[in-house]
């Protein structure tokens, strides 16, 4: 009894092992609980020296785009896209771009970003909310000096947790663009809101994550 009760332990030991290691790289939500504030933000020995507490950690970042990645290559056609994410400040925290990206794919990517960063609302939000050519026309230029933008494409969405914004992310050259930040952002920090709906087919707002549109 004592032997198989030390076999036992033995056992025990390096299930536990494995469940933190692979623990710290999944657990950041946990089924349709929301990730925690302080697990996807910077450490508050980050926050004393920058001042800043509501800013997405590395750990995240990386966690969102992998799952972008991995989210994309499910798909039918494997798709390359190119992803970025921002601090709420602008700054590149992670991104990555898969073979096979044209430039303006990754350069949409970084646009949507910064225009879900600017806007507060995703990228898809913002092509609807200005569907006309001079509604678009006179805010092509706005945020340009603060390095952001409008970008009038699907793709882009900010990051929110607590109700506090940590970043944006953003996702070009791919064909469901949206649904690739979505469906990571779903996956690392927890249930989100749902998208907007598109409208319909042929309109001033169509071609959110459609392939021409980029």
């Amino acid at each position: 009894m004592r032997k198989q009760t030390g076999l036992f332990r033995l056992g025990v030991i390096p299930v536990v092992v494995m469940a933190l290691v692979f623990g710290t790289v999944d657990g950041w939500a946990q089924g349709g609980t929301a990730a925690p504030f302080n697990k996807v933000t910077v450490s508050s020995d980050v926050a004393k020296r920058t001042l800043m507490k509501a800013v997405i950690n590395a750990d995240t970042a990386r966690a969102i785009v992998d799952a972008c990645v991995e989210w994309q290559k499910a798909q039918p056609g494997n798709v390359s896209i190119a992803i970025f994410v921002l601090s709420p400040t602008g700054q590149i925290v992670d991104s990555h771009q898969m073979d096979g990206v044209l430039p303006i794919g990754a350069e949409t990517g970084l646009m949507k970003a910064k225009t879900a960063l600017y806007a507060r609302s995703s990228s898809a939000v913002v092509a609807q909310r200005f569907k006309d050519v001079d509604g678009r026309l006179i805010r092509l230029d706005l945020g340009k000096s603060e390095g952001l933008s409008y970008y009038f494409v699907g793709g882009g969405l900010p990051i929110v947790v607590d109700d506090q914004l940590i970043g944006a992310v953003g996702v070009g050259g791919g064909n469901a663009d949206e649904q690739c930040a979505y469906q990571a952002m779903v996956k690392v920090l927890g249930p989100q809101p749902p998208l907007a709906t598109p409208p319909p087919a042929g309109g001033a707002g169509a071609g959110a994550g459609q392939r021409p549109a980029q």
